[in-house]
């Protein structure tokens, strides 16, 4: 009589476990990971590709032309810390004089730091970039921006995150600056 309600009750636990298993398998499979899904924003002229549980992001800054940003990453004063922001504005300068102007004028201001800066291309156009820390708002950012020109339309794209998030955002960046489209028309 032990031997069967031993038996049953190894029987019963097997159940209840594999019941538990299966339940967490099935709901494994019905759980949908936003920042694995894309989805697709335009504006003024610029589609971007953005992670799912990203959204699309309003700056301050009047020549921003399109921007995005993870609305899980707030700082204290309640903005998204991790962001991308593609600024647009006319210019009649080079990209390297209008480059080189911005890197000398924030290079003498003590709140920002050069990490790096250099040519690169995106998109089959040539290109510079700069890579920079700053401290303006009392918050330790790390920055990467992309310059380029087409036709008389300068382009900077900004990449900004807490700096000891920055390396882990990277990939996100990178995944973004890739799909980026330009076109002629405004929406």
């Amino acid at each position: 009589m032990k031997k069967i309600i031993g038996i049953i009750f190894i029987i019963v636990i097997l159940v209840i476990g594999g019941s538990l298993v299966y339940k967490n398998y099935k709901d494994s499979q019905n759980t949908v990971d936003k920042s694995q899904e894309s989805i697709e924003i335009s504006k003024n002229g610029i589609t971007m590709l953005i992670p799912g549980d990203w959204v699309e992001a309003k700056s301050e800054s009047n020549t921003t032309a399109i921007a995005a940003a993870d609305p899980a990453s707030k700082d204290s004063a309640g903005f998204s810390s991790v962001n991308i922001n593609i600024e647009k504005k006319t210019s009649y300068n080079s990209l390297s004089y209008e480059f080189n102007n911005n890197y000398k004028a924030l290079g003498r201001d003590s709140s920002y730091d050069i990490l790096y800066e250099g040519n690169v291309s995106i998109a089959g156009t040539e290109g510079m970039e700069a890579g920079y820390t700053s401290s303006k708002t009392g918050f330790l950012k790390q920055h990467k921006a992309i310059w380029f020109k087409q036709g008389d339309d300068l382009y900077v794209i900004l990449c900004t995150a807490p700096q000891s998030k920055f390396a882990e955002e990277e990939s996100t960046f990178d995944f973004i600056i890739n799909n980026l489209k330009f076109n002629n028309s405004t929406n």
